[in-house]
């Protein structure tokens, strides 16, 4: 289905060409390419490589990019001044183009405490966001942030509420993984048709309270409700499979990537 893509996070033990080879022998020609420290490095995670070889490579398997998922730095972190992360979200920006891709940040530092006070956090994490988003727009790149993160700063519903009421949508669009959600003992239905205006690109992976790693089918995520909520409000984006899993051993992970697939096709097809 031309609304079902995959991440390149999905098989990131991989090499590039090798994670392409597995989502293009599952016929699939959408994809995010993960760049994110100590997660999924198929993008430079260096920031200032050349990508030449990565458009070469991509271009080579006839897949488009849907969006380039990198981490410009901890938005909320005081010690992030606004040069730096406007310089790095330049060359960010500019790698999107290349690539015809939307840019995904994440919400915040890895961890959930603040460094100053959850107001103050708030306020610079969504202060972050607009600089980034006046940056990317002058690539013609449309920014995105994946909120909820259950292991991020903007980890709870009421972050995700506090933040989004200082970022406007002009600024960002919302990337929606239902494994965050759930694991962070959020309704999955109920933030879906909340936030269905706000939403833009939509990850798929299963989990269960505190464990975001689960195959799908393999814990507790109401995918069903998930899509018929977004379709009821509207949705018309995107699904992509960041199948970034912890139960099957790396020789299974396409044919479990493979059901993942067709049990998510079925659903949308209904």
């Amino acid at each position: 289905m031309s609304e079902l893509g995959f991440s390149t996070i999905s098989f990131r033990h991989r090499s590039l060409p090798e994670a392409l080879a597995a989502i293009s022998r599952l016929g699939i020609t959408g994809i995010d390419l993960g760049g994110l420290p100590d997660v999924c490095e198929h993008y430079p995670t260096d920031r200032g490589g050349d990508i030449a070889e990565i458009v070469e490579t991509i271009r080579d398997f006839r897949v488009d990019v849907w969006a380039l998922n990198v981490d410009p730095g901890p938005l909320n972190d005081p010690e992030l001044d606004r040069e730096t992360l406007a310089s790095r979200g330049a060359e960010l920006a500019a790698h999107a183009a290349q690539l015809g891709a939307d840019l995904i940040v994440p919400c915040g530092a890895p961890s959930r405490s603040p460094f100053v006070d959850e107001t103050a956090d708030l306020a610079r994490t969504a202060g972050g966001l607009r600089l980034l988003s006046s940056v990317t727009s002058e690539h013609g790149v449309r920014l995105l942030v994946e909120a909820p993160h259950h292991h991020r700063f903007c980890h709870s519903a009421d972050r995700v509420r506090a933040l989004l009421g200082m970022v406007s949508p002009e600024v960002a669009g919302v990337v929606y993984d239902v494994s965050h959600v759930v694991a962070g003992g959020i309704d999955e239905a109920e933030f879906a048709a909340e936030f269905a205006d706000r939403i833009e690109h939509v990850h798929l992976r299963d989990a269960v309270a505190g464990d975001i790693n689960r195959s799908i089918g393999r814990g507790s995520a109401d995918f069903t409700g998930v899509i018929g909520a977004l379709h009821e409000h509207g949705y018309t984006g995107r699904y992509v499979l960041e199948l970034e899993t912890h139960d099957v051993a790396e020789h299974s992970r396409e044919t479990v990537a493979g059901e993942s697939r067709d049990t998510i096709s079925a659903l949308l097809r209904a």
